[in-house]
């Protein structure tokens, strides 16, 4: 037999007989022998030794040919692997329809909401436009009158001191600058979220990573405001000097998205039993901070929540895992941005958290690829 093992399996054989004539306990052994025609075949051995007054071994056993058992488990195994991976390919399938389906739902609302903001806000910039050299001329007008009226009525001045002629005429220039800066602030929040919907292409395209996140932010800035229970959550930014980089913008903004949002959940899952005193004495965070490390863009993103459990870290990126109640959370979003960041863009994503400490997202990313 010795001679007829399979290469592959001698050093198995040969460690099952040095270990039972090391101790005299039963010999058991299965793996390949190849037989004088070629032929490869599997065999299960089995042998009892007895050691004589001489010293001589003596075996006592039997061969038995399982080919077609070894057979029929190989290609059941082949068959599990083949049905595991079959389900490893219909949860990746599922991630990117629902991953489309959110981006294509949600790009649509915002790029809907930022066009019906253009159509009022463009006419309200050019009736500004219009408005404020026309106001000039009236003033200057107006000025001639006061000058040529040397004596106005009784009536005239009357009229002025109700209206506070002076102080209107100082303040309404200053009201249609202000209108003027809240209609710049409103095309940057139009800009914004047509960032952040915009439509990916077949390929990637080049993309300033802050404008991303800061139309991320800009969406979930409702969610940042204070209210009754807690003070307004802190946003701290730190931005490095980061080159555009090539990727799918709008599917690293449902990245940016699904982690802030997470971290706005988790600080006020932290403030549960808190008063809003307390709160405010240690005011709920959440930092964004980019570099350019070793020649990937890097995206970090911490909160000073209640942080995780080396358990729950484990299987944070799992499909369908959450730690959230029932109805508050799919267990999708950190399997669609893990996905995003390391199959669509070749980069790693990667979390650091103990309890008590918050969490942070290390997001990295290659510049092109």
């Amino acid at each position: 037999l010795m001679d007829m093992v399979h290469p592959e399996d001698a050093e198995s054989h040969r460690q099952s007989i040095a270990d039972s004539v090391q101790t005299l306990t039963p010999w058991q052994w299965e793996g390949r022998i190849v037989t004088p025609s070629g032929m490869i075949k599997w065999i299960h051995g089995e042998a009892c030794i007895e050691k004589l007054a001489d010293g001589t071994l003596m075996w006592d056993g039997l061969l038995l040919d399982i080919s077609d058992r070894k057979q029929a488990e190989l290609a059941l195994q082949q068959k599990s692997q083949d049905l595991e991976q079959a389900l490893q390919d219909l949860q990746q399938a599922q991630l990117q329809i629902i991953q489309s389906e959110k981006m294509s739902a949600l790009g649509n609302l915002v790029a809907g909401v930022a066009h019906e903001m253009n159509n009022p806000l463009g006419f309200i910039v050019a009736s500004l436009q219009q408005a404020k050299p026309t106001f000039v001329e009236l003033l200057e007008h107006l000025k001639l009158y006061q000058e040529s009226l040397t004596n106005p009525t009784e009536e005239i001045q009357i009229h002025a001191e109700k209206i506070d002629l002076e102080y209107t005429l100082a303040d309404l220039p200053k009201m249609l600058d202000s209108m003027s800066v809240a209609c710049d602030r409103l095309k940057n929040i139009s800009t914004s979220l047509r960032t952040f919907s915009r439509a990916d292409r077949d390929d990637k395209v080049p993309f300033n990573l802050h404008e991303g996140i800061d139309s991320t932010i800009l969406i979930l800035q409702h969610r940042l405001k204070a209210n009754e229970q807690r003070p307004a959550i802190e946003v701290l930014k730190n931005y490095g000097n980061l080159p555009e980089i090539k990727c799918f913008p709008g599917q690293l903004n449902q990245v940016f998205m699904n982690i802030i949002a997470n971290a706005i959940d988790a600080v006020e899952q932290s403030n549960i039993g808190r008063t809003f005193a307390e709160i405010q004495a240690s005011t709920n965070q959440i930092s964004i901070q980019t570099s350019l490390v070793n020649k990937l863009v890097e995206i970090r993103i911490a909160d000073n929540g209640k942080g995780m459990t080396e358990a729950v870290k484990a299987k944070i990126f799992d499909h369908l895992f959450t730690t959230k109640a029932v109805g508050k959370g799919t267990g999708l979003g950190l399997a669609i941005a893990r996905q995003i960041v390391v199959e669509k863009h070749q980069g790693s994503i990667e979390v650091e958290s103990k309890p008590g400490q918050g969490a942070e997202f290390c997001i990295r990313l290659p510049i092109s690829s």
